[in-house]
C-alpha cells in the first residue's frame, strides 16, 4: 500500500518514533535510615508552638452607658411622633421623645430621644450630626449625654484587694496598731550622801559614860 493511500491517522502513527527505554541507574545505593522524631530527637533544638494570649478587654468608658441624644436645630413645624418614626425608621431601638416648647407652646426645634442601648446612640449621633435639613438651610447638631445614673454598680465598686494568708496556717492579723510615743524620763538627779560620822575618840567616849552615871545617881 502508498503512501497516499493509508489514512492520515496512520501516516501520524507511522511517523512517531518509539520512545527510548530509560536503562536503571547502577550505582551504589545508599540507606538511609529513618529518623525518629520524639522528645529525644527533638531536644533542646526544638522550638516551643507560640502560644498567643487573649487580649485583655478594654475598660468601659462612661460612653458606654451613654443612651440619651439631644437633637438641636429641628424644624419647630415638626411634631413629637414624626421625630420618633424618623429615629426608629434609621436606626431603630427608641424608648422616648420629647419635643421642648416655650411659654406660648411653640416648638424650640429640641428634641431628647432615648435609645434602648448606647451602641444605637452613638450610632445616631455619628450619621446625623451635622446633616442638612431643607436643601441645607440649616444643619442638625446631636449631642451625646452621659447620665451616671445609667451605669452599672458593679462597675463602680472596686473590691479591696485578697489578704495573703501567713506561712503558719494561721488567719493574717490585722494591721499592727500605731507604736505609741513613749513618755519622756526626766533625769532624776542623784542625792548626795550624806557625810560619814567621824569616829569618837576614846577620851569623848570616856567622858560620855562619866557623864551618863553622874546623871543617874542625881536621880
Amino acid at each position: 500500500m502508498s503512501s497516499l493511500e493509508q489514512s492520515l491517522d496512520a501516516i501520524i502513527a507511522s511517523s512517531k518514533k518509539p520512545a527510548l527505554k530509560k536503562k536503571p541507574f547502577k550505582g551504589t545505593k545508599k540507606t538511609v535510615k529513618p529518623t525518629k522524631v520524639g522528645k529525644a530527637a527533638a531536644g533542646k533544638n526544638a522550638k516551643k508552638p507560640i502560644v498567643l494570649s487573649k487580649p485583655a478587654p478594654a475598660p468601659a468608658s462612661a460612653v458606654d452607658y451613654a443612651s440619651k441624644v439631644v437633637v438641636y436645630g429641628l424644624p419647630k413645624d415638626i411634631k413629637n411622633d414624626a421625630v420618633k418614626e424618623f429615629f426608629q425608621s434609621q436606626i431603630g431601638g427608641v424608648k422616648t421623645v420629647s419635643l421642648s416648647y416655650n411659654e406660648k407652646g411653640q416648638s424650640k426645634g429640641i428634641a431628647t430621644v432615648i435609645f434602648q442601648k448606647s451602641k444605637q446612640a452613638q450610632k445616631a449621633v455619628e450619621s446625623y450630626n451635622g446633616a442638612p435639613i431643607d436643601g441645607g438651610k440649616t444643619t442638625l447638631r446631636l449631642e451625646l449625654i452621659v447620665d451616671p445614673a445609667m451605669k452599672p454598680l458593679a462597675s463602680r465598686i472596686v473590691p479591696n484587694q485578697a489578704v495573703a494568708p501567713a506561712l503558719s496556717g494561721k488567719v493574717a492579723s490585722r494591721k499592727a496598731a500605731p507604736k505609741k510615743a513613749k513618755p519622756v524620763q526626766k533625769k532624776v538627779k542623784p542625792a548626795k550622801k550624806a557625810a560619814p560620822k567621824k569616829k569618837k575618840t576614846v577620851e569623848e567616849l570616856d567622858q560620855e559614860m562619866a557623864d551618863y552615871f553622874s546623871s543617874n545617881d542625881k536621880q
